[in-house]
């Protein structure tokens, strides 16, 4: 019976960290902020995916109910009796089960559709393993034998025992591994609060600089809009057309700033892609068609990703040897790189870092956050 027990205090801490993540992730989904990320823009990527609001419900507000659904499951299964209709050992089992089989199928998604990986999502992951793998061994452990003969009231009485011994035990794994979980949380929270807080902003006689003349401007609105982007960032793809319904009803100037992140195997080559079409005046149809397309050509080889950038330029009205040759020239690659400059010297953690007329933004990426955040900057 010990060992079971210890195997049991196993699957309620793990599901205690489970919860622990989950609430931090929903705190930080809620407020639309990537939070600390230890997967670079990772955590971005997955929160603005198409896969994180399953339903219109945010996955940290699932993950949070499974997991303390798995901690009850945990507690209860110290008693004999059937726990949802079935034996507390099976029930425990079922959803280790059930947490094992959607963390996988989420990592998954991370790995093959999404392309990057949230540090907290694979925390999760890891915690759904140890608590399966803590339920079979429950379950292979057997059930606990309460005698059940007219003589047996003392062996009754000793399982009782034993079953407060265990759950004690669990009171105590648990009060431990909530107040870890806590601390954890907050500290994490703050930390994220005072990374915000801390980055680099630009003051008003900086604002040539970080929107300059040279760089690609689109709209004529009252708020001045400064986008640091990387064309095969999901979260970047995201935020574009509601970027451009800004500037379509007239709320903003928008400036976009490249930043190809060193992750992304065919970034550099999309930006100095868009730089080379700037030359010709074309940025905008470029910058569309790199983000719309972006599944099709981000996993693509060197050469592969220039073919299908060329037939990109083809589509959007370039002269495709004059452009073949900027891409090749130093003009664009300056471009890009004095861009990737600036974006280090603010120190910006990721993509897409926008700034609305000069300050960092860290709110919602919906159309509605930023609608919101542009009024507030026009008064």
């Amino acid at each position: 019976m010990q060992q079971r027990s210890t195997w049991r205090q196993v699957a309620l801490v793990a599901a205690i960290v489970g919860a622990g993540i989950s609430a931090y992730l929903l705190v930080e989904y809620l407020g639309g902020s990537g939070g600390i990320c230890l997967t670079g823009t990772g955590c971005d990527e997955v929160r603005t995916s198409a896969f994180a609001y399953p339903l219109g419900i945010p996955t940290p507000l699932l993950g949070l109910l499974f997991y303390l659904a798995a901690a009850w499951t945990a507690w209860r299964s110290v008693a004999p009796g059937p726990l949802l209709g079935m034996p507390p050992r099976t029930a425990l089992l079922a959803v280790g089960v059930v947490g094992v089989g959607v963390s996988v199928f989420l990592t998954g998604v991370e790995a093959f559709v999404i392309h990057a990986f949230c540090t907290w999502c694979l925390g999760q992951a890891a915690a759904s393993l140890v608590l399966f793998g803590a339920a079979v061994a429950v379950f292979l452990g057997g059930e606990e034998q309460v005698a059940r003969t007219d003589g047996s009231r003392r062996a009754q009485r000793r399982v009782a025992r034993e079953i407060d011994t265990q759950r004690a035990s669990l009171r105590r794994s648990g009060l431990y591994a909530s107040s870890a979980m806590a601390i954890l949380v907050v500290g994490l929270l703050l930390g994220s609060a005072v990374g915000q807080g801390s980055t680099n902003v630009p003051t008003a006689s900086g604002n040539a600089t970080l929107a300059p003349a040279t760089a690609p401007q689109e709209g004529s609105g009252p708020v001045t809009v400064v986008e640091f982007s990387d064309f095969q960032c999901p979260a970047c793809a995201a935020v574009s057309p509601e970027l451009q319904q800004l500037v379509d009803d007239g709320s903003i100037t928008l400036t976009y700033r490249y930043f190809p992140l060193p992750q992304h195997q065919n970034a550099l080559l999309a930006a100095r892609a868009a730089a080379a079409a700037q030359i010709q005046g074309k940025f905008w149809p470029m910058h569309d068609r790199l983000f719309s397309t972006q599944t099709a050509w981000e996993s693509l080889s060197n050469d592969q990703a220039t073919t299908y950038f060329t037939q990109l330029a083809t589509d959007a009205g370039l002269d495709v040897p004059t452009w073949k040759a900027d891409l090749e020239g130093s003009a664009a690659r300056q471009a890009v790189q004095t861009d990737a400059d600036t974006a280090s010297n603010l120190q910006l953690p990721g993509t897409p870092s926008i700034f609305i007329n000069g300050q960092p933004y860290n709110g919602s990426l919906s159309l509605d956050g930023l609608r919101s955040a542009v009024a507030a900057a026009a008064g």
